[in-house]
């Protein structure tokens, strides 16, 4: 996992880099005309993959003919959508009342045609567990697609610098993939034979489609009962508090899914692996959204300039439920590895109906009743959250919740440092407060782990994490071969 988390986190810093020229180049209301355009291309995205991505990495015995039919399959729902998404840019822009959209979905669009050829590919890389060239394709498209997104924004593109760095990144990823890994398709056929497979991926695409409606449902409802201004501060604040988390969250699920599935008859390791994640990725995210949340207007200063500082308020509302979904959102481990879709797509529905509620509720306030909203939300659906993904698995319902203890009372420390820190700093230029903050809080941390073994042993399972990983599953070749 040492290779994922380096890209991640190198990742995190040339998105941060970019996303502060951008602020800087472009407007409030370009950003939000394409996240009003995202609206639609995200949620087409989640059948992008048509859930085989997981159904390959979740497989005990894969074949390289199902692999084979997989890929044609990805390849003509990358067609698919790449017109409807053309398509749709219609009652789109009709919707938001911004016939600019329609230019925009066009060009997204395109980049399915593109991704859909790379899904099996990438699955393979994740299945046989090579981070080292995960990372490598990652870091190497995301700042490939961040230079050519500034120089577009230089040469005054506006809003479609952003679509160059969205369509540039998928096209970058495929070729890079591509590269990596040797296998080729062969002529189509065996689509029969991976039936089993596609209605796994059915359910799986279910689960992350409500799963996106819940979280592209504050930008719908945003952009049609405020303005793209409102939107652009919305995302751009949503944005920001989750790059440094995903960065935090990405590696370890793309370590843990495929070891989870390995461990499915072996419930006690099972159980061990699941519960040393969570305490990791816990003890590494929360005590970072409590930093984050105090510090929220220097964040947004530094970061994106005077024009973003309404985003402030609402980054602090946010940071509620980004601590939370640390934790909730790896019930999508349990669900995926014991191979439980028609479950997962089962809570995703009645999650998403709910959070949306809240949406609906909320937008009454403007933003920040949004973004209330949604933290509310988010705390209130977790208790049942894991009732349901525990069922029927080596799991208990007090294992994620005993793994984040420790954790939540480093970050209530944490938490009074920083308070107490930024009181002091207050007449601190932005970035000066900020990093004299940071560093309060990094000691206090650091104090409270010298002081409680028990809390330090579960901070070394991070470090001991990263050294693993390092011997995937590859398809079986007793088929024959497809394996070009």
């Amino acid at each position: 996992m040492s290779w994922t988390l380096l890209s991640n986190w190198l990742s995190a810093a040339l998105q941060i880099g970019t996303t502060m020229v951008l602020a800087r180049l472009l407007t409030p209301e370009d950003f939000g005309l394409m996240a009003m355009a995202l609206t639609l291309t995200v949620l087409v995205t989640q059948f992008r993959q048509l859930g085989l991505s997981q159904a390959v990495v979740q497989r005990e015995n894969l074949r390289w003919s199902e692999v084979n039919a997989l890929f044609w399959i990805n390849a003509a729902a990358g067609v698919a959508l790449a017109a409807i998404v053309a398509a749709a840019g219609f009652p789109l822009a009709a919707f938001y009342g911004e016939p600019a959209i329609i230019p925009i979905c066009a060009a997204l669009g395109a980049g399915f045609i593109v991704s859909g050829l790379s899904v099996q590919h990438g699955a393979l890389l994740n299945r046989a567990m090579q981070f080292r060239r995960i990372s490598l394709r990652n870091v190497t498209a995301g700042a490939l697609s961040s230079v050519a997104a500034v120089a577009a924004a230089f040469l005054g593109m506006g809003v479609w610098s952003l679509v160059v760095q969205s369509v540039s990144t998928v096209v970058l990823a495929t070729a890079l993939n591509w590269w990596a890994v040797p296998w080729r398709p062969s002529r189509p056929r065996g689509l029969r034979a991976a039936l089993p497979l596609v209605a796994f991926g059915a359910h799986v695409s279910v689960a992350n489609l409500f799963h996106t409606l819940s979280r592209q449902g504050d930008n719908i409802i945003i952009g049609r009962a405020l303005d793209a201004g409102a939107l652009g501060l919305y995302s751009r604040a949503y944005g920001l508090l989750m790059l440094p988390l995903r960065q935090l969250k990405t590696p370890i699920q793309a370590v843990m899914v495929p070891t989870m599935a390995a461990l499915q008859s072996e419930p006690a390791r099972y159980r061990h692996a699941y519960r040393r994640a969570v305490s990791a990725l816990s003890h590494a995210g929360m005590p970072t959204v409590v930093v984050m949340a105090v510090m929220a207007h220097e964040i947004i200063l530094v970061t994106l300039g005077d024009q973003w500082t309404g985003a402030a308020p609402i980054f602090q509302l946010l940071a509620l439920a980004g601590f939370v979904q640390l934790v909730s959102t790896t019930t999508g481990w349990i669900y995926t590895s014991t191979g439980r879709g028609r479950a997962y797509a089962g809570w995703a529905v009645v999650s998403g109906i709910v959070t949306v509620g809240g949406f609906l509720i909320g937008v009454r306030w403007g933003v920040e009743g949004v973004a209330a909203s949604y933290a509310v939300s988010q705390v209130l659906l977790l208790p049942p959250a894991f009732v349901f993904a525990c069922r029927d698995t080596p799991l208990s319902l007090g294992d994620p919740f005993r793994a984040m203890v420790r954790p939540a009372i480093l970050s209530l420390v944490v938490l009074l440092t920083c308070v107490v820190a930024r009181s002091l700093t207050a007449d601190l230029p932005a970035l000066a407060a900020l990093v004299v903050v940071g560093a309060a809080a990094l000691v206090s941390w650091g104090a409270c782990l010298a002081i409680w073994p028990s809390a330090r042993r579960e901070v070394a399972e991070l470090v001991s994490m990263a050294k693993r990983g390092k011997r995937g599953r590859g398809p079986s070749s007793r088929d024959g071969g497809d394996g070009g």
